[in-house]
């Protein structure tokens, strides 16, 4: 925990902060949240690209400290205190990184400890495979399956979920912001997985935690082998993901959609519900309920009556 003067105290030379509008400098900051999901003691950021889908979410925020892109404009005064900055992202991350590492953090069990972490759940009738790692923040719902080699952190599994050898679940994903001397710092990965109940994840396929809110694989999902789905995808419920095929960060998708083998979707895509994603396909844009996608770049599949 710190409070909003230390906040300041550690951004005040740093070239990023255009204006500060201060609420209250004794203001308690416990965590991080997306700025939707910000409660009172939360800090938060928000892009250009969302204030300007969304332009009532300034007033909508209710945290302690926003981040926003410099010309954010507010038509009343703030009840949080606000950080104008020329990356909001970036400040963001600076700020996450020094103050909130424990959140960051993954301390996996080390070689010759007990592998399950001290503070893992594990449910009735669970069964493990050789050299699986279990680490902090999991729970595994009773008749859990999971085969050997696998490491999973951060992660909640509903009962009766099936996961094959050598996957990742619930580890950090991967995004970067670059400073103005070319040096990448690391998006905080702070969320979790949540994978519901009736899901099958086959081998050597890795599920990313949520940066800041959760992955989420949805009720039925069947997973194939070697498959790679990025922080905070949600896939809706019995959704099909086949080998090779490559998931971007936030991408989101209906129920009952069918992703065919090595289909490519760019971050932050969403796929409507019944939607098919041909073979090999490279999804760059929205697709709508019940399309059919094929081709790179994936164009809607037309069907001759």
């Amino acid at each position: 925990m710190i409070s909003v003067r230390q906040l300041l105290d550690f951004i005040k030379a740093n070239p990023l902060v255009i204006e500060v509008l201060l609420k209250d400098e004794e203001t308690a900051i416990t965590g991080v949240a997306p700025n939707s999901e910000a409660g009172p003691n939360d800090m938060a950021w928000i892009s250009a690209r969302n204030l300007n889908r969304n332009p009532n979410c300034l007033r909508q925020f209710a945290g302690a400290v926003l981040l926003v892109p410099e010309a954010a404009v507010l038509d009343a005064p703030p009840l949080f205190t606000v950080l104008k900055t020329r990356n909001a992202k970036l400040l963001f991350t600076q700020i996450v990184d020094r103050f909130f590492d424990a959140l960051i953090r993954t301390d996996l069990p080390a070689l010759g400890e007990n592998p399950i972490a001290s503070d893992a759940v594990i449910g009735e009738h669970v069964r493990l495979g050789h050299g699986c790692v279990i680490g902090p923040r999991v729970v595994l719902g009773a008749g859990v399956t999971i085969g050997a080699n696998t490491v999973i952190a951060n992660c909640r599994v509903a009962p009766l979920v099936t996961i094959g050898n050598n996957c990742t679940i619930g580890m950090p994903g991967f995004g970067y912001e670059k400073d103005d001397d070319g040096t990448y710092w690391r998006f905080p990965h702070l969320g979790g997985v949540l994978i519901e109940s009736g899901v099958e994840i086959g081998s050597n396929t890795c599920v990313d935690r949520g940066s800041l809110g959760d992955t989420v694989i949805g009720r039925g999902c069947k997973i194939d082998n070697l498959v790679h789905i990025a922080h905070n995808v949600v896939l809706g419920a019995n959704t099909i993901v086949i080998a090779n095929a490559m998931l971007g960060g936030s991408v989101h998708t209906g129920d009952g959609v069918w992703i065919a083998p090595s289909v490519t979707i760019m971050n932050q895509t969403r796929i409507g519900s019944g939607a098919t994603l041909g073979l090999g396909s490279v999804v760059l844009k929205e697709v709508m309920d019940n399309q059919t996608i094929v081709g790179n770049p994936g164009k809607m599949l037309e069907r001759k009556a």
